[in-house]
């Protein structure tokens, strides 16, 4: 039976990683499956004659039932591959063990999970490309990805009560009543601090002991919501660092500067049709702790495709902003290995 980890509110892992791998490749080969079950359907479309059943209709609705099982598959391909990363997904048993300045720490609000744990869509308009892109990856295996390649191992506090850390970040699990600490210990020892937006009390308090910690350079915001969402957060920080103030005033601190968070930027070309869901903008600092809210836009640029104006995203908007954090926080103890690393920033 499952049992409870001591003061986690966690249940015991339950990882196998031969479930783990037999999901993945199960799933690898339903999606290679299906692709070709479906361009086989493609087939018996364009060229129903060829396909002697009988009768012309027959083809044609052959077509389409290999097309729809095609795509089936390939759904559910990616479904079962990604429940067998997270029993191959790595758990931290002591993360203050990790190397200083050579790990990053993503933070974000617990109920964010679900919304970047999905499958990335493919960014493209076809129903033929749809089906050829099956990568498979979500939103934070993505984000993960790009952020380890220039600033090191991604980390983040697992969510109390799940059974199987998600793919992405490297899970660690801390007591439900002091976590405080130990986050606060990691952030300070972090090569950046990548904190997704969020007006859960949880995260303006790391909001704000990010603040006190870390230098500019050291801390990026991480914008997944809508504009509403982001203007909720926005107005509840200068309460929270009042707050936080006024504690560490009783504690015989020094006050908190309550930073001016830019407005939410509006859309280059607010008619275009093209909207994007996954990570909407990132806020960084400069050395007086002066914040830019750069939105991953697609509409800023003209291309022949979806696919394109993501690139386009990527290499213009995103690359410069993770470049300039990189040289800003690279050092003889900072991990600069594959800086060459970038999040795709959208699907």
């Amino acid at each position: 039976m499952e049992r409870e980890v001591a003061g986690t509110g966690v249940r015991e892992q339950r990882q196998i990683g031969a479930v783990g791998c037999g999901a993945r490749g199960t799933g690898c080969f339903l999606r290679v499956a299906g692709f070709f079950a479906a361009m086989g359907g493609a087939g018996h479309l364009r060229a129903p004659s060829v396909y002697d059943y009988g009768h012309p209709g027959n083809a044609i609705w052959t077509g389409l039932l290999m097309i729809a099982g095609g795509m089936a598959a390939v759904v559910a391909g990616s479904r079962l591959a990604r429940h067998g990363r997270r029993h191959t997904a790595r758990v931290l048993e002591r993360p203050e063990e990790l190397p200083d300045r050579k790990f990053t720490l993503y933070l974000r609000p617990f109920d964010v999970d679900h919304a970047l744990n999905k499958v990335m869509q493919a960014p493209r308009a076809s129903l033929r490309e749809r089906v050829t892109h099956t990568s498979g990856r979500t939103f934070e295996e993505a984000l993960a990805r790009g952020l380890r390649r220039r600033f090191g191992r991604v980390v983040a506090v697992g969510k109390p009560g799940e059974r199987l850390p998600l793919p992405g970040a490297d899970r660690f699990y801390l007591p439900l009543a002091e976590w405080q600490a130990p986050v606060s210990a990691l952030i300070g020892r972090a090569r950046i601090v990548a904190l997704v937006t969020g007006s859960s009390p949880g995260t303006l308090w790391e909001l704000t002991e990010c603040m006190r910690l870390l230098p500019p350079q050291r801390l990026l915001l991480l914008v997944f919501s809508d504009e509403v969402e982001y203007e909720e957060f926005r107005a509840a920080v200068p309460a929270a660092f009042e707050e936080r103030s006024r504690e560490m005033a009783a504690e015989g601190g020094a006050a908190l500067r309550t930073p001016v968070l830019p407005a939410y930027p509006p859309l280059h070309n607010p008619r275009s049709l093209v909207r994007a869901t996954g990570l909407q903008g990132l806020i960084h600092f400069d050395a007086a702790w002066n914040p830019t809210f750069t939105r991953c836009d697609y509409t800023r640029f003209r291309t022949l495709t979806l696919m394109g104006r993501q690139m386009k995203t990527d290499r213009r908007v995103v690359r410069p902003v993770l470049r300039r954090l990189a040289e800003a926080t690279a050092g003889p103890e900072a991990d600069t290995t594959g800086d060459r690393g970038r999040i795709t920033p959208l699907a």
